[in-house]
């Protein structure tokens, strides 16, 4: 309506603002969030004019205020902004005003959303050379209208989500469930996914990649599809939750390719499995041994439950493994198992303390095998070389110019019995052996035996213990014959237990008496 002009004189200036309302993007879809923005338009009226500087006061709309009447509009459609307030929009200005809404299971279709405008602003102003001017006040609250449109459009939803809980360093499943929330149906529907982290990837550690796509046929209104897609996490990312975005590329009715918005879903990441090696403990690890062992307990220190563990010993160099392997099943988080291992040290290795790794393998909830990121390394001492038979006792009755038999007591301190085992003996002057070989045959562990050889000793010899040696040659287990360094050892040579014999003395000093009386004889 117009509105009627008073009479005034000419000294005064009468107008209005006159605001208009408008939508740039009126296109909207159901069941999503969204901001309604109402451009503002003052096309001021001047109905008399005169100074500019009044003209322009009568046409300003001053404390603007507008609220959308959620109450009068015909659909779920919530408005979660209250009244918003601008300053002033004078003549030929525009201002934007922002609302968010929530629209729900809206039909496709354009609705009137009925709005508030209150504002205020001076009607006239009565001016003179000699005078104040004099201004007079209007307030105003209009009821206007803008259309919005609701598009007929599949639109989605991730609607459910499975556990998608993984293990640094380990691989899982992302599983959701998406719902196409629209009103018509997406064909030939490409779901793509993205990692937004670049220590969470899919795929398998060995061919990592940042994106990957589903593909679904079609997807009707209020229809939901289960998806899952492998995905992991390297060994360095830190426990937290990680961020997947989705977005569904599909073939509207007219068979041209539309996008949905971004849709969010994510992934846990756990922190790393990781084991433990304790109660360490070795037996006859020393150079040469053939079956050095080492045990100890596998420690599961990690959150989850690792499946069908298996522990491998690493070694290098002079040492190879004969067992390297052992394993021990499941291992709930905190508990351990013992393992044990066997390995061959070679004579070559030198004694001394020696780092070996440890490496701990597992299946995952998909039963794929998996390494744990870190080796358990651990320090072990080798013992210095020790020969399998030692000597534990010496007995003999040699004289000076006499024989005897020498029986040498051997224990043989292996763990395996050892077959055709022989004896030598190594001796020096005065000492000499006329039969130095002994035939010992089977031996069994920590058995003790007797060698028995021959031995003169010189006339001239002393009463003492001569220095001697046992060499012995023996064949192992798996045929190998082995021959142990010189085992020394003391054989004590002894005085007669009788004194010199009494006839041969009689015999020596008669004849001593006899050749003394012949001689004095002839000097008579």
């Amino acid at each position: 309506m117009t509105p009627a002009v008073p009479v005034l004189a000419d000294d005064s200036v009468y107008g209005e603002p006159d605001l208009s309302l408008s939508v740039a993007d009126d296109t909207f879809r159901a069941s999503e969030t969204a901001t309604l923005s109402i451009d503002v338009t003052n096309d001021g009226q001047i109905y008399q004019g005169g100074p500019a500087k009044y003209e322009q006061q009568v046409q300003t709309a001053r404390n603007v205020q507008m609220k959308i009447l959620e109450d009068r509009i015909d659909a779920p459609i919530d408005v979660k902004t209250g009244t918003v307030a601008i300053g002033s929009i004078p003549e030929a200005s525009t201002a934007p005003f922002e609302f968010a809404l929530e629209l729900g299971q809206v039909q496709p279709g354009t609705y009137r959303i009925p709005v508030e405008v209150s504002y205020k602003h001076v009607r006239a102003v009565t001016y003179s050379d000699t005078e104040q001017p004099e201004y007079v006040w209007l307030e105003n609250d209009e009821r206007k209208y803008v259309t919005i449109r609701v598009e007929d459009r599949p639109q989605f939803e991730v609607v459910s989500e499975g556990s998608n809980s993984l293990f640094a360093g380990d691989t899982g499943t992302l599983s959701f469930s998406l719902k196409n929330t629209g009103t018509r149906e997406a064909r030939a529907a490409s779901v793509r996914l993205s990692s937004k982290a670049p220590e969470v990837f899919f795929g398998n550690p060995s061919n990592q990649q940042r994106t990957t796509s589903l593909y679904v046929p079609s997807l009707a209104p209020g229809e939901t599809t289960n998806l899952s897609v492998q995905v992991g996490a390297t060994g360095d990312v830190s426990p937290g939750e990680y961020p997947i975005e989705t977005v569904v590329a599909y073939q509207n009715q007219n068979d041209v390719t539309e996008r949905s918005d971004a849709l969010t879903t994510g992934v846990t990441v756990r922190p790393e499995r990781t084991f433990a090696i304790d109660d360490l403990r070795t037996q006859n690890f020393r150079v040469g041994e053939s079956e050095a062992r080492i045990t100890g307990d596998v420690v599961n220190a990690g959150e989850g439950v690792a499946r069908n563990v298996v522990v491998r010993l690493r070694t290098n160099g002079p040492m190879t493994p004969t067992n390297g392997e052992s394993a021990v099943g499941d291992l709930e988080p905190g508990e351990s198992k013992r393992v044990s291992f066997t390995t061959a040290i070679s004579e070559d290795a030198q004694p001394g303390t020696n780092s070996f790794a440890f490496t701990v393998e597992y299946e995952n909830a998909e039963g794929d095998v998996r390494t744990a990121g870190n080796p358990v390394r651990k320090s072990i001492s080798i013992g210095e070389e020790r020969d399998p038979f030692r000597v534990v006792g010496v007995n003999t009755s040699v004289t000076p110019g006499g024989t005897a038999d020498l029986r040498v007591r051997l224990q043989y301190l292996g763990d395996d019995p050892v077959s055709a085992t022989n004896a030598k003996l190594f001796v020096s002057d005065p000492l000499s052996s006329s039969d130095d070989g002994a035939y010992l045959g089977t031996v069994e562990p920590n058995e003790t035996t007797t060698a028995t050889f021959r031995v003169s000793a010189a006339s001239g010899a002393l009463v003492k213990s001569y220095a001697a040696s046992v060499e012995v040659r023996y064949d192992e287990p798996d045929g190998d014959t082995k021959f142990t360094d010189g085992l020394s050892l003391g054989v004590p040579v002894s005085e007669s237990e009788s004194g010199p014999p009494v006839l041969p003395i009689a015999v020596v000093v008669g004849l001593v008496v006899l050749g003394a009386g012949a001689y004095l004889y002839r000097r008579r």
